[in-house]
């Protein structure tokens, strides 16, 4: 019975123990436009140490943050890759998110890395297929590169893509960026990729076992699980020991 008793107060003491995942604000977070400055900076006033946003290229070369390749779901109809940055950014977006409607503007990745830097925040910077920035054509990385060094954010940042062609790029470039690798449930099959190239992987949380979180760490690389929006699913991937999880609005 003793026995029992201290291997349970030893359970519980690991428990308490375990490292909590660093909550990183998924497109900010689930107030406003998503991407938006709104979104942004509610997800900074909630502490979550990292906000993320995917980012394209406006026609003018401008770094906008954006999903889609247009506005269409977001009410409007612009062609991201053809609509100078001006003309973005005065486009009216509306989106209804967890029922409640919202009008907002699109940002900019200058917007986002102000805000990192103002509330003391990490950018994680999803890359999106792009002009220069996608699979087939990579030579306008460097500028993006350049773009975060100058805001001071190059240390800070991190880079996300499921573009195999722009990761290697950039870790043979610059191999002092973090990066992941991100997929939705072929984990096992680019595991040996990431060892090659050191670097995290972004799985979808439909696809996250305890087995496979330990195998990436046995590797010494950290693991992502997104999206997580419920408390009983933090919990669960904090057990499996995951090191980031991405949310609208866990807090």
């Amino acid at each position: 019975m003793k026995q029992l008793a201290f291997i349970l107060a030893a359970a519980a003491a690991l428990c308490a123990t375990a490292a909590e995942p660093v909550l990183v604000g998924h497109r900010g977070s689930d107030i406003g436009i998503e991407s938006s400055r709104e979104a942004l900076e509610e997800g900074a006033r909630r502490g979550y140490p990292f906000l993320e946003s995917d980012i394209r290229v406006a026609g003018d070369g401008t770094f906008v943050l954006s999903h889609d390749e247009t506005t269409e779901r977001l009410g409007s109809g612009l062609v991201v890759a053809a609509t100078s940055a001006d003309s973005l950014l005065a486009d009216t977006l509306r989106q209804t998110r967890w029922d409640i409607p919202y009008e907002g503007r699109m940002a900019t990745l200058a917007d986002m890395l102000e805000i990192c830097k103002q509330y003391g925040c990490r950018p994680l910077i999803e890359l999106k297929w792009a002009t220069g920035i996608n699979s087939e054509d990579t030579s306008g990385i460097p500028a993006l590169i350049d773009f975060i060094t100058e805001a001071g954010m190059r240390d800070k940042c991190m880079i996300l893509t499921s573009m195999k062609p722009c990761l290697e790029y950039i870790r043979e470039h610059y191999p002092d960026v973090e990066l992941q690798l991100l997929v939705q449930t072929k984990v096992d099959e680019n595991f040996d990729w990431c060892v090659k190239h050191n670097m995290g992987i972004d799985i979808h949380h439909s696809a996250v076992t305890p087995e496979r979180v330990e195998r990436f760490h046995a590797a010494g690389l950290p693991v992502n699980v997104w999206t997580v929006n419920t408390p009983e699913d933090r919990a669960r991937f904090t057990e499996m020991g995951v090191d980031y999880i991405t949310t609208d609005r866990l807090r």
